[in-house]
Parts: C-alpha cells; structure tokens; sequence
C-alpha cells in the first residue's frame, strides 16, 4: 500500500510486527517490576557500589527503560482510543486482546457488553485487523512499519 505519509508498506508484515511489539509488552513490564537498581553503601574508594561488577548506571538506565517501553505499548492502545468514536473500540480490542492477552472470544464479548454493540466473529477479526492497521501506522516505534 503506497501511503504519501509512509510510503510503501507491507500491510500484513506490519500488523504482525506491531501484534509482537504489543505482545512484548508483558516482558517489560516484567523486567521493570525487578527490584528498583539500588546503591549499598560506599565501598573503599569511595565510590557507591552495589556488589556487582557492572556499570551501576546502566542498571538505572535499564530500568528506565523497560518502564519506557512498557508504557508506550500501553499508550499506543490509549491513543487510538482518543482519536474518535470508532477508533475507541480499535483501541480496546488492542488493550485488550494483546496487551492483557485475553481471547478474541473474551475480548469479543467485553466489546459487545461494554458498547452495547453486537459483533459476530467475522466482524469483530476485520475490527481487530484494522486496530493493528492504525496502531501501527501511529506507534512512536518505526520499526513496526515493515516497507515491501
């Protein structure tokens, strides 16, 4: 699909990228939730240390960033959802179908009962496509936008 704004992309590569971007969501959340990196008392030189051997700033900088990562994954969903009418339920079936990875069964009825809607399953897998499409296309992570 040849776009003005993003040029020449693979649309279904870049649903399936931005369907593992969201997926990854859990490991960061993961890894962010470890034991907040802290300093023990100054060592003989001087210099506060942890008892490791590696550089204690990168231990902060790595916290910092799976806290980064996980809460953009979580955003892309909350942004979608604040574009418009239609696009909240997108933003929803993204939240929850890969964010909190229920089943496209669970998810489809939350939509139903939570928007008063009726969707059948053909309906809602066109809605779901079309979240992944649009989430992409507005996902901070260009690497999610695979070019044919």
């Amino acid at each position: 699909m040849v776009d003005s704004v993003f040029g020449n992309l693979d649309k279904e590569a870049t649903k399936e990228a931005f369907k593992e971007y969201l997926r990854e969501w859990k490991k960061y959340k993961l890894k962010a939730m470890q034991r907040f990196p802290g300093l023990q008392s100054p060592s003989m030189d001087g210099q506060p240390n942890d008892g490791t051997p590696h550089d204690p700033d990168q231990k902060f900088v790595n916290h910092a960033e799976a806290v980064f990562q996980y809460k953009t994954r979580i955003e892309c969903c909350k942004v979608l959802m604040s574009v418009g009418e239609e696009e909240e339920i997108l933003g929803d079936i993204l939240l929850h179908r890969f964010i909190k990875n229920w089943s496209a069964i669970r998810t489809m009825n939350y939509i139903n009962e939570q928007y008063n809607t009726y969707m059948d399953d053909r309906q809602y897998r066109r809605l779901q496509d079309q979240a992944l499409w649009e989430g992409a296309l507005m996902c901070p992570d260009d690497s999610v936008r695979i070019m044919k």
